[in-house]
């Protein structure tokens, strides 16, 4: 059959090729990789070495500045060296084997977790190529291009891993003698941003009671919560921000954030905004901060009320799920509030108060009742981080932005939003106001709704068949009672694809796939090591195949969602299968995914390929599991109304409390309950014994006393058919 396609799809697809030919973390690039220089030995290359700097001193001082601090909550994570680094000053040229020329200079701070850079002056001829990269790390950024330049001629990057970085600027030989940008400082990261065991101040993440953006808790969020961003600030500081909408509709990127966030005006444009960056369920699995845009300028900003409005460098992409958040700038005070943010930095989570919030002082260096005070919250929490953070009323309409506060999660009580109604026309200053940027139209309205701008082609969502009774594991493969490999990854059985089932109705186009990848053998990776992303059509099995391209697992970050980005128009059916083949291995290399284990009768999305032959893992597995792949894939020109989960006619409902649980648990039903009926199974899908008793009709109490720690199901069976909750045993 003969397809006509678009030009707008054409578009679409280039954009694709150059946003993720490559792995790379952050701002927008061209892709590949550095070129060779012709015998250059490694050693040769200039350094420059930053003063050294105690990071548990700086970690110290960090707290110390934060509990000094009248209660804000910005993240700050990094040392900044101001220099001034040209290719004039320092460095060297070499030529390449391919007859250009690049120059080479290595920057080391001892001791730094990642290293990131502002370049200033940044007007690269087109012809021209810069890249970052980490050799010690295989970690790497660029190309970077004329596609790169900004009339404010400022550029920051995100971290690299390590503490010793290379710039390689690649360039004809006509442009050898023309200065194109300045390196003005080096960001020294003491905290850890990249490490995923070793992220935060002291090791910490978000705090336990944080409650994760897509649990159900946070469904009816779904749309929103894509307007709220985090923020790498001048390359030291992180915290939260909001992509909001204007009367005009015009689909200027104005991001909406805290004015303490920003010490100066001008850190607008070193600073990163980062899209998307959650688990792709409802458990704490770092996401992937791939969707970054690098640099915007202020447009207004106030101390004394504590806002910034930036328009961001360029507008974010469909791939990056755009949505301009709506406003309410009247005095009405909602019933309830929410708020979405970064605590920590931390991958996105939600807070809930179910009471009014009230209008109050911050403290005397902020304007008098310019805040909106949440009393406590319900659910969640906000922390340093979440600086900057949106407060949404009941019509998802933003009142707020986070300041500070007291609220933890051992207290979670009175936080500061600035008042996004006293902030609309307070000064007449349009620097200092919001209404000139936001109501362009002078429409005089009082709230405008949040929207959706991308369509057809253009609009694009993520899909899972996670939902929030899964957990994500590294599940052992055992065969004849011996350690054989993963079900997720190498093992040595003869299984070397390993495929997720997804349904998606109508003529979607598919983006890419993120992988939640649980382990990558950390010695001497072979560097050929790669694994291949594949899409087959298929309806019960997976049967022809329609794409597939290479991935270096060395490019792969373990114990994080990994986005691997697709080149091609991918348009498959309506059932289809994406995953990847275990295709060049070494014998000493180990790749896996994680998986949710499933108990019995449950839906199973995961296939497999063992000795050249497809299965379905339910099918297959002796103790008839089922198991959903930690998989998340991006797909355009989508309806929003499908939904990759099934949807179960369900009249019964059931409550599991207290969850977690030390010893015993109660189930609630809206229905009759008796003991027979109820049964608690663990993750194999292995029933357990439990002692029940029935409290009243509907009520019934279960004593796991006796049994292991860990993740039980309880079923309650009826004339409908089965209903489960999840519950944690913590006996101690």
């Amino acid at each position: 059959m003969t397809k006509i396609v678009s030009m707008r799809t054409i578009l679409i697809t280039i954009f694709i090729c150059l946003l993720f030919s490559v792995n790379s973390w952050g701002q927008v690039s061209q892709g590949g990789y550095p070129l060779e220089v012709a015998q250059l030995k490694s050693a040769s290359i200039p350094i420059i070495r930053m003063p050294v700097v105690n990071n548990l001193m700086l970690i110290k001082s960090a707290i110390y500045e934060q509990e000094n601090e009248p209660e804000l909550k910005p993240f700050k994570f990094a040392h900044a060296f101001e220099v001034s680094l040209t290719t004039e000053n320092s460095g060297k040229w070499y030529r390449t084997t391919s007859g250009n020329y690049c120059w080479k200079l290595k920057i080391n701070s001892r001791g730094a977790k990642s290293i990131n850079l502002i370049f200033d002056n940044f007007k690269l001829p087109k012809e021209a190529r810069l890249y970052i990269y980490s050799e010690k790390e295989n970690y790497i950024l660029g190309a970077f291009t004329a596609l790169n330049n900004k009339t404010s001629g400022k550029f920051p990057v995100s971290p690299v891993k390590g503490d010793e970085i290379t710039v390689q600027y690649e360039v004809p030989f006509k442009y050898l003698n023309e200065k194109h940008f300045e390196i003005t400082r080096v960001n020294h990261d003491f905290v850890g941003v990249l490490d995923y065991n070793e992220r935060r101040p002291l090791g910490e993440i978000a705090g336990a009671c944080n409650i994760d953006i897509n649990c159900d808790l946070g469904s009816e969020w779904s749309e929103v919560k894509n307007s709220v961003c985090r923020l790498i600030v001048n390359g030291v500081e992180i915290c939260t921000g909001t992509l909001v909408n204007n009367t005009a509709e015009n689909q200027l990127p104005y991001i909406l954030s805290a004015a303490h966030c920003y010490d100066k005006w001008e850190y607008a444009e070193t600073s990163v905004y980062v899209f998307n960056y959650e688990s792709p369920y409802c458990a704490p699995l770092d996401g992937d901060p791939l969707n970054s845009i690098s640099g915007a300028l202020m447009k207004a900003q106030f101390d004394s009320l504590d806002f910034a409005l930036a328009e961001l460098s360029f507008i974010p992409p469909p791939e990056f799920r755009p949505y301009f958040a709506g406003w309410d700038h009247s005095n009405n005070l909602p019933d309830s509030s929410i708020s979405i943010h970064h605590p920590q930095g931390d991958i996105k989570k939600i807070a809930i108060d179910v009471d009014a919030p009230v209008i109050s002082d911050f403290n005397s260096n902020y304007s008098k009742n310019g805040f909106l005070k949440i009393l406590r919250w319900d659910q969640g929490v906000t922390e340093v981080g979440s600086s900057g953070g949106p407060l949404f009323n009941t019509n998802k309409n933003v009142i707020g932005t986070l300041t500070g506060g007291l609220a933890t999660c051992n207290n979670p009580v009175r936080d500061y939003f600035e008042r996004f109604a006293l902030s609309w026309d307070y000064k007449t200053d349009s620097s200092k106001q919001l209404k000139c940027w936001l109501d362009p139209l002078n429409s005089s309205v009082e709230y405008l709704d949040g929207k959706q701008f991308n369509e057809g082609e253009n609009y694009c969502d993520a899909f899972t068949n996670l939902t929030d009774d899964d957990t994500h594991e590294i599940i052992s493969l055992i065969e004849s009672d011996k350690f054989s490999g993963y079900w997720g990854g190498t093992n040595n059985v003869g299984i070397t694809e390993f495929m997720e089932r997804f349904s998606i109705y109508g003529n979607e186009q598919l983006s890419g796939i993120s992988l939640g990848v649980g382990k990558i053998f950390d010695g001497n990776i072979s560097t050929d090591s790669e694994i291949t992303i594949k899409v087959y059509n298929g309806s019960d099995l997976p049967e022809t195949i329609i794409y597939s391209k290479n991935i270096f697992i060395k490019d792969l970050v373990q114990d994080a969602m990994n986005f691997i980005g697709f080149n091609e128009i991918i348009e498959p059916s309506d059932t289809f299968f994406v995953g990847f083949e275990l295709s060049n291995m070494q014998p000493q290399d180990t790749f896996v995914v994680y998986q949710s284990l499933r108990p019995a009768n449950t839906d199973n999305y995961f296939y497999f390929k063992q000795n050249n032959i497809w299965q379905n893992f339910e099918d297959a597995n002796l103790g008839y599991n089922s198991v959903v792949n930690v998989f998340e894939l991006v797909a355009c020109n989508i309806d929003d109304t499908i939904s990759d989960i099934p949807e179960v006619e369900m009249p019964i409902e059931i409550k599991v409390f207290p969850n977690p649980t030390q010893t015993k648990i109660i189930l609630e039903a809206n229905s009759k309950v008796q003991i027979e009926n109820v049964a608690v199974y663990n993750l194999l899908g292995q029933k357990v014994e439990v002692q029940m008793s029935n409290i009243d009709d509907s009520r019934l109490e279960i004593d796991l006393s006796g049994n292991v720690p860990g993740i039980y199901f309880v079923y309650f069976n009826t004339e409908e058919g089965s209903i489960s909750q999840k519950v944690s045993f913590v006996p101690w």
